[in-house]
């Protein structure tokens, strides 16, 4: 289209808005969030604040983002290829409010048969992604002014998207120890007497992001009795659960309660691709019917929909799923070899036994000055304060490192790298 001279209304336009401030326009829920630059919203995997570098051999230890060469483009663009060759009109139009039923079929299959428990296609909506997976639960079951269990440290994403829905969040510790429940009950019982309920726990029970921890089976057992006895729905977020590095996590909340009372959230993402922005709400049939009462969006991609029921179905998951959990957990190895041998008096930290993160605390030193000098050495991380409710007033000495993305040598530099880091800081 051919550019047009500004005419008399654009330029009375521009007079009345531009220098305007639009913030008393805000709703209620986005005025209450802080602000993302829309100029940083490039960065892969980056919700959250992280150190800037001009290193000339930077190490990207922020994003918690699938290792690029694992993406299996080959195996996905085959299925592409057969769904436009052979069904391109039912491919091209709108989806429905649950997903593609095939894929749906497929999920029921394959995580039935992970998690040991009776799945049907009606006990799926497909999503965009795990996050809008969660945007849907909380816009079907909370209101302004409920009160939300999370545990802390948590991901700032599902914190952001919590808040954003005008709900008080009471943050739970995880801890060193399998009191989490009690923790929990107690919390619960603090808000009742308050004369309030809570309506809604959210949990990352595999592999967890930041901490890298999971929950014990017995953790499991008894979150599930607290719940169900106070009626508290959980929302299990299962981003991470696949990724472990050599024996899958205990059985889910869903598998131990057998559905009733928790929601659970999958994805895609980790295990495929992000791009793809497909996952799941996985429910009994009337949290699912609750959750596409609400939904308005028209469905999510039917050609992608129909590529990944393709691409599940052929049997290329598995091994490609096998050759990831291998690859992650030689990277955790890299990582923490360097970071035992050159900051041994620097950091504290466990091993996890999967996912994409490990959570260090730091020796002597604030975890925003060791980012600001790491940057210097080119390594850039996320504070652990990112990860709490109230930021800086909570912690000040944890870091998150995301070990997907970067590469296996330059997870052997990080220690020393970090190293230098710590010295000029501590020293």
């Amino acid at each position: 289209m051919a550019q047009t001279k500004k005419g008399a209304h654009a330029i009375n336009a521009a007079r009345n808005w531009e220098g305007q401030d639009i913030t008393a326009l805000l709703s209620k829920s986005a005025a209450g969030l802080p602000a993302i630059s829309a100029t940083e919203s490039g960065t892969p995997g980056r919700s959250i604040s992280f150190t800037a570098t001009t290193h000339d051999s930077p190490i990207d230890l922020g994003a918690g983002i699938p290792d690029p060469k694992t993406l299996p483009a080959s195996g996905l663009q085959k299925a592409l290829d057969n769904v436009l060759a052979t069904a391109s009109e039912d491919a091209l139009r709108y989806g429905g409010v649950f997903g593609f039923e095939d894929l749906r079929k497929v999920l029921a299959e394959r995580q039935g048969r992970i998690q040991g428990v009776e799945l049907r296609p009606e006990n799926f909506l497909m999503t965009h992604g795990g996050s809008g997976g969660i945007d849907a639960v909380c816009d079907t079951f909370l209101n302004p002014g409920d009160v939300v269990i999370a545990e802390q440290p948590n991901f700032s994403g599902s914190l952001r998207t919590i808040r954003g829905h005008l709900c008080k969040i009471v943050e739970v510790p995880l801890g060193e120890d399998d009191d989490f429940a009690v923790r929990v009950a107690e919390a619960i019982q603090r808000v009742e007497a308050s004369g309030k309920r809570v309506k809604l726990l959210y949990t990352v029970p595999d592999f967890h992001n930041p901490t890298g921890a999971t929950m014990s089976l017995a953790t499991r057992e008894a979150l599930v009795d607290v719940c169900a006895e106070h009626q508290v729905f959980i929302m299990e977020d299962m981003a991470y659960t696949e990724a472990y590095f050599n024996a899958p996590p205990p059985p889910p909340l869903y598998a131990i309660a057998d559905g009733h009372g928790v929601i659970q959230v999958g994805s895609f993402s980790k295990i495929i691709a992000t791009g793809l922005r497909v996952g799941w709400i996985q429910a009994r049939l009337p949290v699912i019917e609750s959750v596409a009462r609400v939904r308005f969006d028209m469905g999510g991609s039917p050609l992608v929909h129909r590529a990944l029921a393709q691409y599940v179905d052929s049997g290329e998951l598995e091994p490609h799923a096998d050759q990831v959990r291998a690859l992650y957990r030689q990277k955790c190895e890299t990582l923490v070899a360097s970071l035992r041998e050159h900051c041994e008096p620097y950091l504290n930290f466990k091993v996890p036994d999967g996912g994409f993160f490990l959570w260090a605390e730091c020796i002597g030193a604030k975890a925003q000055d060791v980012a600001r000098e790491a940057a210097i050495e080119g390594v850039t991380f996320a504070a652990g304060s990112n990860f709490f409710a109230t930021r800086e007033e909570a912690d000040t000495t944890h870091i998150r490192l995301a070990l997907s993305y970067a590469t296996i040598e330059e997870l052997s530099q990080v220690g020393p790298r970090l190293r230098d880091a710590f010295r000029r800081v501590v020293d």
